[in-house]
């Protein structure tokens, strides 16, 4: 009973975050993409993922979906690295895998300061046979309440 409630806030916290995301296409491939202030993940899911929470900290969420004939589309698993930077440092990425219920997302927190422009660049490969795509965004962050 408990990891279904667990599973169930850690979907709805998922479709939050993805609520606010965009995604960029690449051939078959969607990469969905968002960046949030980290207190918007409930403590015991960040807790239970390793993530820290905090106003001055930001989780970036990518998933994939492969495309599929007749226009749907499946959760796809990939190998996903990436780095963020402000106007002075770079600093990497380290992206956890996370699959629930047939979802597979995957998040990696960071350092933020308050409404500061962050420059991602994030490499996706959902097949090993092929080189990765690269997402490149930017985005203003701000410290939560």
């Amino acid at each position: 009973m408990y990891r279904q409630i667990l599973i169930t806030v850690l979907l709805a916290c998922c479709a939050a975050l993805t609520h606010a995301d965009q995604k960029q296409v690449f051939g078959d491939y969607e990469v969905h993409y968002s960046v949030l202030n980290a207190t918007f993940l409930p403590a015991e899911i960040a807790s239970r993922y390793g993530i820290v929470r905090g106003k001055d900290r930001a989780i970036v969420n990518i998933a994939v979906r492969r495309r599929l004939p007749g226009g749907e589309t499946e959760a796809q698993a990939a190998v996903v690295t990436g780095k963020s930077s402000d106007l002075v440092h770079s600093i990497p990425l380290s992206f956890e895998e996370i699959r629930e219920s047939g979802a597979i997302y995957y998040l990696a927190g960071l350092r933020i300061s308050d409404k500061e422009p962050r420059s991602f660049e994030i490499k996706v490969q959902p097949d090993p046979a092929i080189a990765p795509y690269t997402l490149k965004f930017t985005k203003t962050l701000y410290h939560g309440d």
